[in-house]
């Protein structure tokens, strides 16, 4: 199988994304955990909390 097959392959992109997605998880819950946060951490978070969201979506478009 050819590396352009694989990247292509629905089931290694879907196991991509959730591994992504469980580890943006895991780094806003750390910051959440948190009693308060700087300015450049609050802007991570919120960073975190869109790429969290886009891969969320992006897993709902593959898996249906």
């Amino acid at each position: 199988m050819s590396r352009s097959q694989r990247r292509s392959d629905p089931a290694i992109t879907i196991d991509r994304l959730q591994r992504r997605h469980k580890e943006l998880k895991e780094r806003v819950a750390e910051y959440e955990a948190r009693l308060s946060l700087t300015p450049p951490e609050q802007t991570e978070l919120s960073q975190l909390k869109k790429e969290k969201l886009a891969t969320k979506d992006e897993l709902s478009r593959i898996d249906g």
